[in-house]
């Protein structure tokens, strides 16, 4: 019996250190204009997997959006290989405006997050603290880097039933990069459980 909750145990270590955090933030502090939708596609480069993700975006108010994401996943445990899938919700209202003579922009929200693989599961809810700073380039084009600081419950699950759950703190960093009036190319760093990498592109629908 002590082998067997050493097992678990050290199973729900291990699931928490390979991965965590997935659907990464890919967007800025900015909010889709009310009534307006984009949607983006990204691939995401992780310690010991890649992903590829689709993201969709809608206007609420004139100062908050919603956006959902999915993603399906190849992860590499060292033993064998495992495919998963993420469902992300978040939403975000923007507090600040450097239009409207604020330092930066600023916006603040919730997100909610859902990883299922094989033999485990990662349910994460929590708050984020999105900041950028548009910047205008002499071809008349956007430049916007952007942080996200991330503060998350995350509850680890694994097959038996046993799970386990932590607060954690995640930082991305990335820019938006306007390439015509209804694209923007997007890369971002993660610096979380895992560290990822994710570059893709943004369409205005």
């Amino acid at each position: 019996m002590k082998r067997l909750y050493l097992t678990l145990g050290m199973g729900l270590l291990s699931v928490s250190q390979v991965f965590a955090q997935y659907s990464g933030q890919l967007s800025t502090a900015s909010t889709t204009p009310e009534g307006t939708s984009k949607t983006g596609v990204y691939a995401g480069i992780y310690d010991h997997a890649i992903g590829l993700l689709g993201q969709y975006r809608y206007g609420v108010g004139a100062y908050t959006d919603i956006g959902f994401k999915l993603g399906v996943l190849d992860l590499d445990r060292g033993l064998n290989d495992n495919a998963g899938l993420d469902f992300a919700f978040d939403f975000k209202y923007k507090v600040m405006e450097k239009s409207l003579r604020d330092p930066f922009d600023l916006s603040l929200g919730g997100l909610g997050e859902v990883l299922v693989v094989n033999d485990f599961n990662i349910f994460s809810v929590g708050a984020n603290a999105i900041g950028s700073y548009p910047v205008k380039l002499h071809n008349g084009r956007i430049l916007e880097p952007y942080g996200r600081l991330n503060l998350r419950f995350q509850r680890v699950g694994v097959s038996g039933g046993h799970s386990n759950t932590d607060l954690e703190i995640g930082l991305n960093m990335g820019a938006s990069f306007e390439l015509n009036r209804t694209t923007k190319a997007i890369a971002e760093l993660q610096f979380d459980d895992p560290f990822a990498f994710f570059l893709g592109v943004d369409f205005e629908l």
